[in-house]
């Protein structure tokens, strides 16, 4: 009779605590999207608003009508749930990470990484005396203990509530989101190390009864080894999901039930030794292979019911702890002692990074407020503290309230941020002409079909020379939503919708998917697919313009309107997709290409495949000796902005050994076609003659430093002459015209010979050229120049480029 009401006590805790749980959560969600309105008009994260709404919701007294059992604390009811929580967005931050974007930051976060946190080790091991002395009113173990759990106390970050704010606000992509972020998540780690060689001391063995601190320590070992193993095996596995649903866009069910309760036991792992799991799950995120359709399923199962109902709960639990019943002086002010010593300490610390650095400061105190954020971490360990004896009852309380201070000061921190990100962008140069080498691209390129998609992603291949350093590439797919399949199906299409091996909605999307995973596994770059519904030119554009500020894009990729047909012929498919381009032409915050693909190219089938798999069957025909020339890409220069936008983007493409890159110039005079095959690089202004037959051209080519070197068509021209012709890395050829009817000839004659061609769209180029090309302007979209090459009915004309370069900001 005993057992049996004990078990029957038991069954009735849990069900009263998931009751309780399940009417708090709602409580949470829907709170807290009501306070969200009227504080998002202040650019203030949800975070703020769900924890407010936890303290309303825990003064309410919940806990204590429906949960009828005595509990220590507020975390006993719902610790595992937050747990969970914890581990899956840190995997999920993991997975959606840009780890090219975080390796480019690696020397800014290591040094904010180790100034914040020895500058706060050195404070709380300098302050400890005087808070054991004067702030804890009960007996604690000993001041050395007390100062050791401060220290971690006070360098720690919680890595989930800065990497959620800083994602709601679409900041992840910047330099300062993506540094506090990284950084964040950095300390958190470097702290859970610490805390974890802590509690394997004789004094800290509470969190597993029964065992000892070497065993203990055996017990972490054998997580790290179960974690190390877990790693080893994972890509095999998902490999293998991949190739069995190859051609899908979702895997099966089983599968993706498989991987998420794989990803809970992994991170599980230390939990079950009393370590924290965070880090366990953040390698796993990051070490999971980010092409085909397991991660593409696992990503879109977990995210809705994560920024929805888990994330709402556990930021609206940090609120629930709040007891205001016991609330007094011994408490508030400890909480606020020690939220300003965690301020002026992580201040301090980036204050001296940015001075490395060379970062402004005002940059380096935001940075340190948002690096003071606590949390559930912090919760977490005070919580182990308590029951150590280190730290007194009211300091456990105290640093609940220092969390939820911290937390919600950093919201208008993030608010300001976003501002100034979003400032930033709007009024940065982003033009290629005038960015380093070495800095890095965001592209953002979007495709309407599957029939375009292998060239777009080719043209992408091409731009990022060094996948390892490129940042994710964005995909927009515009897929037509309207289209449906109408009669009855053919035999074939049902014998196929039958099989379980293929996939039941072979639609345009999945088709850009297998695009995607071929170019994302072959060339080794991260690019990441949306799929958006194509509601017309208006609201299309909207979409785009807010993903390229999402993104922060310095590039805009954009399919022509006319599509090539098999005989050459360029027809317009739909007419609002010119619209389109011309309205993001005029209101894009960076530069603009306007792609026009001739897959149907005489010459051969170029960028259709990834460069390490194609056989360049365009060059076949043509060799320099023995041996083998490769794709040919041409640069029309006739003067103006968008031409050395051009250039500059040529020049990109040309880092890439595959590609042989040709500038033909545009000059004014009744000669003949003369090449220059100049190979010394000039530092002074000279004149070089080129003897061709009978006809003599005098190139005049000016220094950078010159007195006379005031045009910057001559500054490009001659720093492309320095950097590509004179070290063999690209050739330069000079054509004379005598009006726009001979740039007209001479283009048609010349684009022939390349695989692809990049020209200026126009509006700024010399009048002598483009006065009298409106005749062939039948499309704004492109200009003058470019519709002579897009839209010629041919087969042995390439593809063509039309770029436009973004008009730099004015002056202040």
């Amino acid at each position: 009779m005993g057992g049996r009401s004990v078990d029957c006590a038991v069954q009735n805790v849990s069900l009263d605590t998931l009751f309780l749980i399940v009417i708090q959560g709602a409580a949470v969600v829907v709170l807290g999207k009501f306070i969200h309105l009227s504080l998002r008009r202040h650019n203030l994260p949800s975070a703020i608003s769900q924890i407010i709404a936890g303290v309303v919701v825990g003064s309410l007294g919940l806990h204590e009508m429906i949960v009828h059992v005595d509990v220590e604390n507020v975390e006993d009811t719902y610790g595992w749930y937050v747990s969970e929580a914890r581990i899956f967005y840190i995997f999920y931050v993991g997975l959606e990470a840009d780890l090219a974007a975080l390796w480019n930051d690696m020397h800014r976060c290591t040094i904010v990484t180790y100034a914040s946190v020895a500058t706060c080790l050195l404070l709380a091991a300098f302050v400890s005396g005087g808070i054991y002395g004067s702030m804890m009113h009960t007996p604690v173990r000993s001041p050395e203990l007390l100062a050791a759990v401060l220290m971690l106390t006070l360098a720690n970050t919680a890595s989930v509530d800065v990497s959620r704010m800083a994602a709601e606000l679409r900041i992840t992509a910047t330099g300062g989101g993506r540094l506090a972020v990284a950084t964040a998540i950095a300390t958190n780690i470097i702290c859970i190390v610490g805390e974890g060689v802590f509690s394997c001391m004789k004094l800290a063995s509470s969190r597993t009864p029964g065992y000892s601190a070497s065993e203990r320590l055996g017990m972490g070992v054998l997580a790290l080894v179960k974690v190390g193993v877990a790693m080893a095996v994972l890509r095999p596995v998902v490999a293998f999901i991949n190739r069995r649903n190859a051609g899908r866009h979702r895997i099966g069910n089983w599968e993706l039930v498989l991987l998420l309760v794989a990803v809970s036991f992994i991170g599980n792992y230390p939990e079950h030794a009393g370590f924290d799991g965070v880090p366990a799950s953040l390698l796993l995120g990051l070490a999971f292979p980010r092409q085909g359709p397991a991660a593409r399923s696992v990503m879109d199962a977990i995210a809705y019911p994560l920024h929805a109902l888990a994330l709402p709960f556990y930021f609206g639990a940090m609120g629930m702890r709040i007891n205001f019943g016991a609330m007094s002086g011994a408490i508030v002010v400890p909480a606020v002692l020690l939220t300003l010593l965690g301020l002026v300490g992580k201040c301090l610390g980036t204050m001296g990074a940015a001075r490395y650095l060379k970062m402004p400061l005002a940059d380096a105190l935001r940075l340190g407020v948002l690096l003071n954020i606590k949390g559930h971490v912090n919760m977490i360990d005070m919580s182990f503290a308590s029951s150590e004896g280190i730290w007194a009852e009211q300091a456990l309380m105290a640093m609940v309230v220092g969390s939820i201070i911290s937390t919600v000061i950093a919201g208008p921190v993030f608010a300001v941020l976003f501002r100034k990100e979003k400032e930033a962008y709007a009024c940065s140069d982003q033009a290629l002409e005038h960015l380093p080498p070495d800095k890095e691209l965001r592209m953002l390129a979007c495709v309407h079909s599957a029939r375009g998609a292998p060239a777009m992603l080719s043209l992408l291949e091409l731009l990022a020379t060094t996948p390892r350093a490129q940042p994710t590439i964005h995909v927009l797919h515009l897929f037509d939503a309207g289209r449906k399949q109408v009669g009855p199906k053919r035999y074939h299409q049902r014998v196929q919708d039958d099989d379980k091996h293929v996939d039941r909605r072979i639609d345009d999307a999945t088709l850009v998917n297998w695009a995607v995973d071929v170019f994302t596994s072959v060339t080794g770059l991260c690019i990441r697919q949306v799929d958006v519904a194509d509601r017309g030119a208006a609201v299309n554009a909207k979409k785009i313009r807010r993903r390229m500020k999402d993104v922060h894009a310095g590039l805009l990729l954009m399919p022509y309107h006319k599509e090539q047909r098999y005989d050459g012929k360029m027809v317009s498919r739909r007419d609002d997709r010119c619209q389109l381009n011309r309205e993001l032409l005029e209101l894009a915050p960076c530069t603009v290409g306007i792609f026009a693909d001739r897959p149907f190219w005489s010459g051969g089938a170029s960028f259709q495949l990834p460069t390490k798999i194609s056989k360049c069957d365009e060059t076949t025909a043509r060799s320099q000796g023995d041996q083998k020339v490769g794709t040919r890409v041409a640069a029309v220069f006739l003067g103006g902005p968008d031409d050395r936008e051009a250039v500059a983007f040529a020049c990109r493409l040309a880092k890439n050994d595959v590609i042989k890159l040709t500038v033909i110039r545009f000059v004014l005079g009744v000669t003949q076609d003369i090449a220059s095959d100049d190979r010394r690089a000039p530092t002074t202004s000279t004149d070089h003659s080129y003897d061709s037959g009978d006809e003599i051209l005098s190139v005049v080519v000016h220094d950078d430093a010159g007195e006379r070197d005031d045009d910057p068509d001559d500054r490009c021209m001659s720093a492309f002459r320095r950097e590509y012709v004179a070290k063999e890395r690209g050739e330069y050829v000079e054509k004379a015209a005598g009006g726009p009817a001979d740039v007209a000839a001479a283009l048609r004659g010349t684009a022939v010979e390349f695989a692809l061609v990049v020209v200026g769209r126009g509006g700024r180029q010399p009048p002598e050229f483009v006065v009298g090309l409106d005749g062939w302007a039948e499309c704004a979209e492109v200009g003058p120049v470019g519709e002579i090459l897009a839209s010629h009915d041919s087969l042995e004309m390439g593809s063509v480029l039309v770029v436009q370069q973004k008009t730099p900001p004015p002056a202040i």
